[in-house]
């Protein structure tokens, strides 16, 4: 058990490793920096659930055989802790509901914020151990000036991650480590081939991690198709009303898309509304993807509101988006309307919309709707 561990709680720091090269480095980097590390690896499902995991998939079991060889390698203890529960209701639950309302939701968020920070912050403070860590290209900075603890994107801009980490808290960045935040992904891998660590060469995985062949309508019609739920069908309709055909169910739709509508109009045509009281998904140019405005609720903001009543502050809707300068109006603590300078293109309801004042993460939000 954890708590049976006899060593030196004030300079514990745990870490969460999920068997790929960048959690492997940071626990080697922070047991070099003098910490005692543990290696927790989370149990989020299970190896005969429906769908088959890939090797390279932070769910499998291959990848957390490997974290427990690193941590045998660096001589630290590992543990596996299972948190199925937790991220069955907080993560899987939550994508496959939002499909069929017709959003597009975003796992990796959720897993951070209810999964890799909110058990993980129990189980730290259970131990009274001091510091969690991960392998995310982020920075936490503390501002002397206020005192307060802040989130900046990491060094390497491409593989930067603070995205995904907007749902994290002032409080929660003053107990967690970020060592690849000063560090490319390329020095990670340098890193880790100096160590000989046995995870140096595992490649990425870009797949939803519990979808293995990153195929989410197949997943949620295997798991509508178990739970005996029939799909809504609807109407395709264009932006003016017209009829092109009838759909099978709106959980087979995203905003922006343009392949697998099932239709053929003789010009590109994409995704441009989806309305899940009439079923109706509705398509247009590439043009009319085009959004001035968006609303965004169950809003964190890190280290409170930046100012009243608006404010300006770069916006991105999606992990690769470059981001666009916007003001900023809250509509009380955990909602926010978004006017961007200039329209923003595919704003997808139940994607994430983060906030940024240059490198700093000022906070961020769940799309709820585009064009205030």
């Amino acid at each position: 058990m954890l708590n049976k561990i006899n060593i030196n709680l004030k300079n514990t720091v745990l870490v969460a490793m999920s068997g790929g090269v960048d959690s492997s480095t940071t626990a080697a980097l922070l047991k070099r920096q003098g910490y005692s590390v543990i290696g927790i690896t989370m149990r989020l499902t299970d190896a005969e659930d429906g769908d088959v995991y890939s090797d390279r998939s932070c769910c499998s079991v291959e990848m957390a055989s490997r974290a427990r060889r690193v941590c045998d390698m660096l001589g630290i203890p590992h543990y596996v802790v299972d948190f199925r529960g937790a991220f069955q209701k907080e993560v899987k639950d939550n994508f496959y509901e939002q499909y069929l309302i017709g959003k597009t939701p975003n796992p990796c968020v959720r897993c951070n914020t209810y999964i890799k920070w909110k058990p993980l912050v129990q189980k730290k403070n259970s131990l009274s151990v001091e510091f969690i860590a991960t392998g995310h290209y982020a920075r936490c900075l503390k501002n002397n000036e206020t005192g307060h603890y802040e989130l900046h994107r990491g060094k390497d801009y491409w593989k930067d991650q603070s995205y995904f980490l907007w749902g994290l808290t002032a409080e929660q960045l003053s107990y967690t480590l970020f060592p690849l935040g000063e560090l490319t992904k390329k020095e990670v891998r340098e890193i880790a081939h100096t160590l000989e660590l046995p995870t140096a060469d595992v490649k990425e995985s870009y797949e939803i991690c519990f979808i293995s062949d990153n195929n989410y309508r197949r997943y949620v019609g295997h798991r509508m198709l178990i739970e005996q739920r029939l799909p809504s069908s609807g109407n395709i309709l264009t932006g003016t009303g017209e009829f092109i055909a009838a759909h099978t169910g709106i959980h087979q739709f995203t905003i922006g898309q343009r392949h697998k509508l099932g239709i053929a109009v003789g010009k590109p045509v994409y995704v441009t509304e989806i309305n899940p009281i009439t079923n109706t998904v509705v398509i247009g140019n590439y043009d009319d993807l085009l959004s001035n405005s968006l609303i965004a609720e169950s809003v964190n903001w890190i280290n409170g509101i930046p100012g009243e009543p608006e404010f300006e502050a770069t916006v991105k809707v999606r992990y690769r988006d470059p981001g666009h300068p916007a003001r900023l109006k809250p509509l009380g603590e955990d909602r926010v309307a978004v006017y961007f300078s200039e329209s923003a293109r595919s704003v997808t309801p139940g994607q994430s919309a983060v906030f940024y004042s240059g490198d700093r993460l000022l906070g961020g939000g769940v799309i709820t709707k585009k064009n205030v």
